[in-house]
């Protein structure tokens, strides 16, 4: 069982596409037995064998998500479920009141319209969300991940290290989820946009970390100024109360489209036209 996934792991070429946890680890002892034993063969197998894992990367986030462990859950509803993993934004879940242990249980995801069962097993649930996350990325797209992209040019590599020039500190972040970002070019070019990285607590479970990136407008910072940029926080998750920022490290080849610094490149030095 799930050998097609062994196969696209070990030969798609670019790096942190898959991510798993890749741990042998005794699951009987991460996993309370009272939830183990209810736990369907074929979920089972899957973190036997990969421990958790996040799938198909798309720009700065993972399309298909396994959790190892499930999380427990009460819903308002009173029901009871465990979480299992995700599927874009969207959670998948076995309700406790279906679950026999040594038997497959059906998947649900919740929307905004309640849940839908999406699958009679975890595996064919897995399965499924896995082709639509590939049906999500063109066909050169796709090639690019088979194949692994092409090396930066030196016009990227010069992005790349300019990027690590620039220094920047959060100075204020209000009610109206507006960032005021004070930020220095101490390099030798003019980059379109910062990548950023931020992360959040999720206040809906203690312990759990969203991440995510921002791209700080910085084209009008010539090389050796400083300005004060603001930016605007669109997600609903990110608080004032529960955010961090952090340097997000060097891109990779694989990353242009998740780092902004890219776009209408624009890498002429000082003093020349």
């Amino acid at each position: 069982m799930y050998e097609w996934l062994e196969k696209e792991i070990a030969e798609i070429k670019v790096r942190k596409f898959h991510v798993i946890q890749n741990e042998q680890l005794d699951i009987t002892k991460t996993i309370p037995s009272k939830i183990y034993t209810l736990l369907p063969p074929s979920y089972v197998t899957f973190i036997s064998k990969f421990g958790g894992a996040k799938l198909y990367q798309k720009n700065a986030y993972y399309q298909v998500g396994v959790l190892n462990p499930p999380q427990d859950k009460i819903l308002n509803s009173g029901e009871k479920v465990l979480c299992i993993g995700y599927f874009d934004d969207l959670e998948a879940y076995f309700k406790y009141s279906l679950l026999i242990p040594g038997k497959e249980s059906p998947v649900y995801e919740w929307s905004d319209e309640g849940f839908e069962k999406i699958a009679d097993s975890f595996s064919e649930w897995l399965t499924r969300r896995c082709e639509d996350a590939r049906d999500n990325y063109t066909d050169l797209k796709w090639e690019e991940i088979w194949n692994g992209a092409k090396p930066f040019t030196s016009e990227e590599k010069a992005v790349v290290t300019a990027r690590k020039q620039f220094q920047w500190q959060v100075i204020g972040f209000d009610e109206n989820r507006n960032l005021k970002i004070a930020v220095k070019n101490n390099s030798n070019i003019t980059l379109p946009y910062l990548t950023l990285g931020m992360r959040a607590t999720d206040p809906r479970e203690e312990g759990r970390i969203w991440e995510s990136g921002i791209h700080v407008n910085v084209s009008n910072i010539q090389p050796g100024q400083e300005r004060i940029i603001e930016h605007h926080i669109h997600q609903n998750l990110f608080t004032p109360i529960n955010t961090e920022f952090f340097q997000p490290p060097d891109p990779l080849p694989e990353e242009r489209d998740k780092y902004w610094e890219f776009q209408k490149l624009k890498t002429v030095e000082v003093g020349k036209k």
